[in-house]
């Protein structure tokens, strides 16, 4: 053998291995020999159960990845990722019979898998889907149907999980359902505490084809309270739209005055921690509307009795001053338009301790209801003698009340009677400390006061709007800048609205023109 002569070594150093290896080998070259390396054993044919396994597995994880092992890859990922959306967090989960190989030379076989879908409500759905294999080009694929995913599942539809909302709704006078936002957050808050709207929800599954669904199982929810809320809609956004005007803290209150219920409650953002129906605040000469009835029914003036209104008076050690005005003898009613704080003084000095305590509360005013879907405080007017009881005749001493309140007290002139304020139809509010209805002697001459405070007095202003009558009022706050109230009624709907540091009433009166207009 020549020394230079390349020589062929076999690994495996056997002629007749060499000869079988080659077969499926590959021969390398390195340097002075080569090598002869076995290829993989060719893997076997997967089993018509290993393809459906594989299928199953992946079918809800992996829509796509599970759709090539069928035999119509792209209207299984379809049907596969709506089943998927529509079945939202259930968890899927599949087991392929165990069955005989088919023979060797089969085209087609069929399996049986049974199915588990554990829903959000941990509730699970359980039944069997057949599985017809058929082979293509030599190998095992699941021959693509809609009822591998449920036995009456069709082309173009999907197994679907929903919720079964429970039929309970918080709805306004209008028979509509209100939603958060629609009316301030606390009281919507309070209202769903007190009353079940929202009931318990079930759920269903079923087969969801077009706009149609079939129901497959589920369990019916159990329906909470239907609770009309005696808001008016377009009244609370008139009031709402009313006080965000403002930049100083507001707050309107409505009730219609035939029913007590409550038709608009409004605050904006700048009257913080607090609320319309518990605020208290000094009413200031709103509260004459008051005094004026305890004054007429004690018989010290009527309507037409002429009353001095000087500029400025001492009544007992209280310096007394109106707003830049005086007359040496106007009627009673002309007093009331012009908001004479040292008619209203000297009159109200001549009152019994309780005279306005009582007469306040027949108007509502230091009444108390507890009030189903609201906390709610009216005021309070506590007895008094000398100077507080000065002060107190027009609004000042100690005397507080909520717009809620005075919203009342306009409530009763118009009605005449006690007020049974209501928040929730069905739900009446129960009366803790409350008083028969004003002397019906007094109530005639003092809607006709009121009124004339809106054509000649102090809210002359907003005299162009109809059937409008009230009383304004500009009150002390502890040293601060002045609150301002404009107290009223249009026809059957009563009102209070109040601002808060407006320095006068005449904010509150421009906020009422915007609610009522």
């Amino acid at each position: 053998m020549e020394p230079k002569t390349r020589r062929w070594i076999l690994i495996s150093g056997a002629l007749a291995t060499t000869a079988i290896v080659g077969v499926g080998g590959v021969l390398l070259w390195s340097g002075s020999r080569t090598v002869v390396v076995a290829d993989e054993p060719a893997k076997p044919a997967e089993t018509p159960q290993q393809v459906a396994n594989s299928f199953l597995t992946k079918a809800f994880s992996g829509p796509a990845s599970a759709a090539v092992f069928t035999d119509a890859p792209a209207a299984a990922t379809t049907a596969l990722e709506a089943t998927r959306t529509g079945m939202s967090t259930s968890s899927f989960q599949a087991t392929v019979a165990k069955a005989e190989p088919p023979p060797a030379d089969a085209t087609s076989t069929e399996l049986t898998a049974a199915v588990t879908w554990t829903m959000p409500s941990t509730t699970t759905l359980k039944y069997d889907v057949k599985i017809a294999m058929k082979r293509v080009d030599g190998a095992w694929k699941v021959h693509w149907d809609p009822s591998l995913v449920h036995p009456q599942l069709t082309e173009g539809a999907s197994l679907t999980y929903r919720k079964a909302l429970a039929d309970g709704a918080l709805l306004g006078r209008d028979g509509k359902p209100l939603v958060p936002g629609a009316i301030p957050d606390a009281l919507y808050k309070t209202i769903t505490g007190v009353v079940d709207v929202r009931g318990t929800d079930g759920w269903e599954v079923g087969i969801s084809a077009g706009g149609a669904f079939t129901a497959l199982d589920g369990k019916k929810p159990e329906g909470g309270e239907k609770i009309t809320v005696t808001l008016d809609p377009a009244r609370q956004a008139a009031a709402q739209a009313a006080v965000d005007a403002l930049p100083q803290g507001a707050a309107i209150v409505a009730i219609e005055a035939s029913t007590s219920e409550v038709l608009a409650v409004a605050q904006n953002k700048s009257l913080s921690g607090t609320n319309p129906f518990v605020g208290r605040y000094a009413p200031g000469s709103t509260m004459k509307i008051v005094t004026a009835a305890a004054v007429m029914n004690a018989g010290l003036a009527q309507s037409g009795t002429a009353v001095p209104c000087p500029a400025k008076a001492t009544i007992g050690t209280r310096t007394i001053s109106n707003a830049g005005f005086g007359h040496d003898s106007l009627p009673f009613h002309t007093a009331f338009a012009l908001s004479c704080n040292t008619t209203f003084g000297e009159l109200g000095s001549k009152l019994g301790p309780n005279a306005l305590p009582d007469m306040a509360k027949r108007f509502g005013l230091g009444a108390d209801w507890t009030v189903p879907g609201a906390e709610t405080n009216t005021g309070k007017v506590p007895p008094a003698s000398g100077d507080q009881r000065v002060e107190n005749s027009f609004g000042q001493g100690n005397v507080v009340a909520s717009p809620f309140g005075m919203a009342l007290v306009a409530a009763t002139v118009v009605s005449g009677r006690t007020p049974a304020p209501t928040l929730l139809r069905g739900k009446p509010s129960q009366p803790n400390d409350v008083a028969a209805g004003p002397p019906a002697a007094v109530l005639a001459p003092l809607r006709a006061m009121m009124r004339e405070v809106v054509t000649s007095g102090t809210a002359k202003q907003l005299a162009g709007i109809p059937g409008l009558a009230g009383k304004t009022g500009t009150a002390e706050a502890g040293g601060g800048t002045e609150h301002g109230w404009f107290v009223g009624y249009q026809n059957n709907v009563a009102f209070a609205v109040f601002v808060e540091n407006a320095g006068s009433s005449a904010s509150a009166l421009n906020a009422t023109a915007a609610f009522l207009k």
